[in-house]
């Protein structure tokens, strides 16, 4: 097979094309019919190419799966896997898939995503976590150190090490040397790379984590290559552990996956595959050009290159103006019709991918400076300078499964010291868990979830009126506080 053709697009589209008279689920039969306003939006063509599970392929029989299978070897042979799968839950399914299969002990940075710590709710694997390390100056979180990881890793001894590559900020972890880390003690790597799909077509960029020595890796095609919300990629390197993989799939993928999902995701790796480090290229380049004009205006901070190794992600802040990140996400939506991808307290991250032009990338610029002059003009008083001494990492006397399932009941905050938490409490951004089901709330925890509740710092996991999950009986297993 050659990386041109597209075999399950190819086979979608000429199912449309043919005209099948469909007696077959589903139930809109390949047209929008009495759904005007679908039609209005996605047109007929849209409905043509949902057929449920039939293609149009003479040579495999019409089999959906033959095609199927086709089309994800191309994207191993592209993404220099074994094997690899085509995801329609999104990078959380393909960490589900990959985690599922787990048994023993299983080295997670605090700071990974929510996916990965419900994947080893599915698991038997126990999770065990690296804390989190920020940076004092920006409060982004920072990736393990290989000596950090070196010294859990003979701990511990795990089955497997997931590593973040990168971070939502774009920073990234000395991979290699854990790659070589992992073979030597006989450890999978898996990396989360949701925000790395684009690694791989430009040498400007870090190396994807499979060119490390990861076994595994989970991408968000959606998020950086331009493939539709929702579908990601699996790439895996380790056949044994494949088979567990695909084993997994079976359990919790949906039997009726959405056809166009799929084939959008070959004709996306088409595309890539002929001109991929031409269009990630493209988008390197305006990233660092939006990066210096970004620099070059006055009270605008941009994260250093150290803290940040992709350029496709702008983080800056107007810290220096009382500007929160947060305010500034709202004023450029409110007042420039602009949308960005997250903020925290200091900062605001700006994406840039395959799909913006230098306009767009002129308008955030041109947006940000007037904000900024608008705001220099009323007077300024920098943010308040916070640390993020995030608490010592609690007992646990449960594992992540065993908490998440047991009975759980709405308790104050303030009475939660002794407590095991049956929920995760989670000050975001940044996203790393302060407590996670089965360990127990300690004073240090509960002082810190209520000061960030103080100064309205977006708590997940604390409810109305300041309240948490807690399980209904500790069991014997920690003091209960009444």
């Amino acid at each position: 097979m050659s990386q041109r053709e597209a075999p399950f697009w190819d086979a979608l589209t000429a199912y449309a094309r043919v005209g099948v008279v469909p007696f077959h689920t589903p139930g809109h039969k390949l047209k929008p019919g009495a759904f005007a306003r679908l039609k209005a939006v996605l047109g007929e063509g849209f409905f043509s190419l949902d057929p449920s599970d039939e293609i149009e392929d003479l040579e495999l029989n019409h089999d959906f799966e033959q095609a199927l299978a086709r089309a994800e070897q191309l994207a191993a042979e592209l993404f220099g896997a074994s094997r690899s799968l085509f995801l329609v839950n999104g990078t959380t399914g393909g960490l589900h898939f990959l985690l599922m299969p787990t048994k023993g002990p299983v080295l997670i940075p605090r700071f990974s995503h929510q996916a990965v710590y419900s994947a080893m709710v599915l698991s038997q694997g126990r999770a065990v976590y690296l804390p989190a390390a920020y940076d004092p100056t920006w409060l982004v979180p920072l990736p393990p150190a290989v000596g950090n990881v070196e010294k859990a890793v003979q701990e511990v001894h795990p089955e497997a090490l997931v590593i973040t590559h990168p971070t939502y900020y774009g920073t990234v972890s000395d991979l290699d040397e854990l790659g070589k880390l992992a073979k030597s003690s006989g450890v999978l790597l898996f990396a989360d790379e949701a925000h790395g799909g684009h690694f791989l077509f430009s040498q400007e960029l870090p190396k994807p984590a499979l060119q490390c020595g990861a076994d595994a890796v989970v991408q968000s095609t959606h998020k950086t290559l331009g493939s539709f919300t929702q579908t990601s990629m699996l790439h895996c390197n380790d056949i044994s552990w494949f088979s567990k993989v695909v084993q997994a799939r079976q359990a919790l993928q949906t039997t009726s996956p959405s056809l166009v999902f799929l084939a959008v995701l070959d004709e996306v790796r088409r595309e890539l595959a002929v001109q991929g480090r031409k269009l990630v290229g493209e988008a390197v380049e305006l990233g660092r050009l939006c990066q210096k004009s970004l620099s070059s205006l006055k009270y605008v901070e941009v994260l250093p290159d150290h803290l940040n190794a992709d350029p496709t992600k702008i983080v800056f802040s107007l810290r220096q103006l009382g500007l929160t990140g947060l305010e500034v996400e709202r004023i450029l939506r409110v007042d420039y019709n602009i949308q960005v991808e997250l903020s925290d307290y200091y900062n605001v991250l700006a994406l840039i991918s395959l799909g913006d032009t230098l306009e767009s990338v002129e308008r955030l610029v041109q947006a940000v400076g007037d904000l900024a002059a608008r705001r220099a003009h009323l007077g300024r008083r920098p943010l308040p300078c916070y640390t993020m001494d995030f608490p010592e990492l609690p007992p646990a006397v449960l594992s992540l499964r065993e908490g998440f399932f047991q009975d759980k009941e709405l308790i104050p905050l303030e009475q939660a010291v002794g407590r095991i938490s049956g929920g995760f409490l989670t000050p975001y951004p940044p996203g790393v868990p302060l407590i996670v089901p089965g360990e127990v709330f300690t004073q240090e925890i509960v002082e810190y979830a209520l000061w960030c509740a103080g100064i309205d710092w977006s708590m997940r996991g604390l409810m109305a009126g300041q309240n948490v999950l807690a399980l209904k009986d500790n069991g014997g297993l920690c003091r209960t506080v009444r």
